[in-house]
């Protein structure tokens, strides 16, 4: 198991325009992506029943992303700490996220969810990710993402080898 980087920086908002009218319009952020989540895949993540997101991903640059969530659609009284305004969570790039889940288990580490691959079109299609919390009750999101060919020593890019 080995953590391989900052993969984003999330930060739960109360309502997603306003934020999108800071970061985008006054910061200059490009979009890279807005949309709703919700279904079974974002429960288990989140660990929240009935949960429903409005999602924003700001390009910071060199590939880091900031996320931008609005939870809608939370049973009441579920909203746990990650759903609050204000709130955010780390989002790491590890190399094995069954491993990852398997050694949080067993030290008894506070785990939101098991590892979920996402079905969703996009950059997160066949993405592998779960939710823990560390020790002061920051959500971490760790995330596998599918591994890509690299192209063989003297191949041209754009020619893959098989």
């Amino acid at each position: 198991m080995r953590i391989l980087g900052l993969d984003h920086v999330s930060v739960t908002t109360g309502d997603i325009a306003r934020s999108l009218a800071f970061y985008r319009d006054l910061l200059g952020l490009s979009v890279r992506a807005v949309g709703e989540l919700s279904g079974e895949e974002v429960e288990r993540i989140t660990g929240v029943p009935g949960a429903r997101l409005l999602s924003a991903d700001l390009d910071l640059g060199n590939g880091q992303v900031l996320e931008l969530l609005e939870y809608v659609g939370a049973e009441e009284g579920a909203a746990l700490p990650l759903e609050r305004p204000g709130s955010g969570h780390i989002g790491l790039v590890v190399d094995d996220v069954d491993s990852v889940h398997r050694t949080l288990i067993d030290a008894g580490v506070t785990v939101r969810s098991s590892p979920v691959e996402l079905s969703e079109p996009g950059d997160w299609n066949g993405v592998r990710c779960m939710t823990v919390l560390d020790p002061d009750g920051v959500a971490v999101e760790l995330v596998e993402r599918p591994h890509r060919r690299e192209p063989a020593v003297g191949t041209a890019v754009g020619d893959r080898a098989s």
